[in-house]
């Protein structure tokens, strides 16, 4: 396994300095930034791993690049693919209410099938296309009714994951999140997800997004009806707690019993770039907590 942080200049610093070690940087699906790192920033590469922007669930056979709300553009995806050695294109497998209109206001139960077939519909392509090795889907959240409930219920994401034969990526957070909203055992929740299709893991804190971060999203100059609406929710890309870090080492345990597929990729989703992951990224934190991630992804026994 590799250990991938989202990359800032903040985990550079640390790297650079000798203070961390990280296998990849995750990044963006921005070209600017892609040219800026892919350079000889001090006189060693920099290893990325791009994180794509893509959306399924619509049953229109076409991702969505949810950057620009439009079909995404293969060519310079692959470009950037190619050109990082990033091994797959990742898609969020999350069916939207205005997606499907007609099952709005329907019990989850009633979506399921229709949910289903339109994942299929949508990542079976790009199987074909690229390649299953070359493919994953990752587990999303309601969100708060951004997304239809069935995209978030494992029998769906099994039957999409074995039928269309791409990897899964693992959200522990989102699966935290997921299972808080169905009222299950996050534990139950992620061993009923397709694990023995793994190949990337992404962890984070979950936590109430109280006044600490809202201040500093605000002393960013974020548009303060957004930041007004993320106050009090139980959200992810936050800095581990002694309660995220038991449940990482219980998924880590998973895989080095064999319960799980191994993933090939670990990635550390706090702090970033652009001006809200940007506001939230605190230096000191990712002094403390990527040195021990990496030594737990590395960890032989």
């Amino acid at each position: 396994m590799e250990l991938a942080v989202n990359y800032s200049t903040a985990v550079a610093d640390l790297v650079d300095r000798g203070l961390a070690t990280v296998d990849r940087y995750k990044c963006p699906a921005w070209p600017d930034l892609i040219e800026e790192l892919t350079g000889d920033r001090s006189g060693v590469p920099h290893p990325l791993h791009i994180h794509f922007p893509l959306r399924v669930g619509m049953g229109t056979g076409i991702p969505v690049n949810t950057e620009t709300g439009e079909a995404p553009d293969w060519a310079q995806f692959e470009e950037l693919r190619a050109k990082t050695g990033t091994p797959w294109f990742s898609v969020h497998m999350g069916a939207q209410p205005e997606d499907h209109p007609e099952l709005a206001d329907r019990p989850w139960n009633d979506q399921v099938a229709v949910i289903t077939e339109a994942l299929i519909r949508d990542i079976g392509p790009l199987v074909e296309r690229f390649g299953s090795d070359h493919v994953v889907g990752e587990n999303i959240f309601e969100y708060y009714g951004m997304h239809l409930r069935a995209s978030v219920m494992p029998d769906v994401l099994c039957t999409v994951v074995e039928t269309t034969g791409c990897g899964l990526l693992l959200d522990l957070s989102h699966a935290r999140i997921a299972a808080r909203d169905l009222g299950m055992d996050p534990r139950d929740y992620v061993n009923a997800l397709p694990v023995s299709h793994l190949s990337e893991m992404h962890v984070t804190s979950v936590q109430t997004f109280g006044d600490v971060w809202v201040a500093r999203l605000r002393d960013a100059g974020i548009d303060p009806n957004y930041v007004e609406s993320l106050q009090g929710r139980w959200l992810d890309h936050l800095p581990m707690t002694d309660d995220d870090w038991a449940f990482f080492d219980w998924a880590l345990g998973r895989i080095r019993d064999g319960a799980w597929r191994e993933p090939e990729i670990v990635a550390f989703e706090y702090g970033g770039v652009g001006p809200e992951f940007g506001a939230l990224t605190v230096p000191e934190t990712l002094a403390e907590q990527v040195p021990r991630l990496y030594e737990m992804v590395h960890r032989t026994v």
